[in-house]
């Protein structure tokens, strides 16, 4: 199911568990469903202070559980399940090596960033980061994560009304535009193929 027929379908209590999913090793678009619900939000869909206090308890509630996770377990289901989101145990030691070093600030800003919001949460847990100042970090980063993607969101919305209506308005210079995007990105990907068969050529080409 996607971000958007889930929110469509389920509405604040998706929003809540989808982001809980994120931190069971379960590969999700966290990001993707908050920028959903923001460009929501603007249509008028959801409300601005349910929708932020479901998104910010969600991700509290999933780092929470990845905590206690990390604390009672720890290793074992990092290695085993980690596949599913690419972890494995070179990783997990860069990453508990990093962390005994900046435990807070890794707590704190590792949420904004994709794959390492879910895997320091579990570290906490393996190294015991005292319970109180764990809470405290991840509930106003969660409250700051949420609040970025979701206002994200309803900038995306307003603009693309914006944009919509310039197109109408200017239907031959889109075309243009449209069609130098469409050139530029088959050249583009079409080096990435290459350059994946072949580095070594694509290489002395450059």
């Amino acid at each position: 199911m996607s971000p958007h027929a889930i929110l469509v379908h389920y509405g604040y209590p998706g929003i809540f568990i989808a982001l809980i999913l994120e931190f069971l090793l379960i590969p999700f678009p966290a990001e993707t469903i908050l920028v959903f619900s923001g460009f929501m939000w603007h249509q008028g869909v959801f409300r601005i202070v349910p929708l932020l206090i479901i998104a910010t308890l969600g991700s509290f509630t999933g780092s929470l559980i990845a905590y206690l996770i990390g604390s009672y377990v720890g290793r074992p289901v990092l290695l085993r399940y980690g596949r599913y989101v690419r972890l494995d145990e070179k990783k997990l030691i860069a990453a508990e090596t990093a962390f005994r070093k900046y435990s807070i600030p890794i707590v704190g800003f590792g949420r904004f960033i994709a794959g390492v919001r879910v895997l320091i949460a579990y570290v906490a847990g393996m190294n015991k980061l005292n319970v109180p100042l764990y809470l405290v970090i991840t509930i106003i980063s969660a409250a700051l994560w949420a609040s970025m993607f979701i206002l994200l969101g309803s900038t995306v919305s307003a603009y693309w009304h914006v944009g919509l209506r310039w197109i109408e308005a200017n239907p031959v210079p889109s075309g243009l535009i449209a069609l130098i995007l469409i050139v530029a990105g088959s050249f583009y990907f079409r080096y990435r193929r290459d350059k994946k068969r072949n580095p070594a050529t694509v290489t002395a080409k450059s």
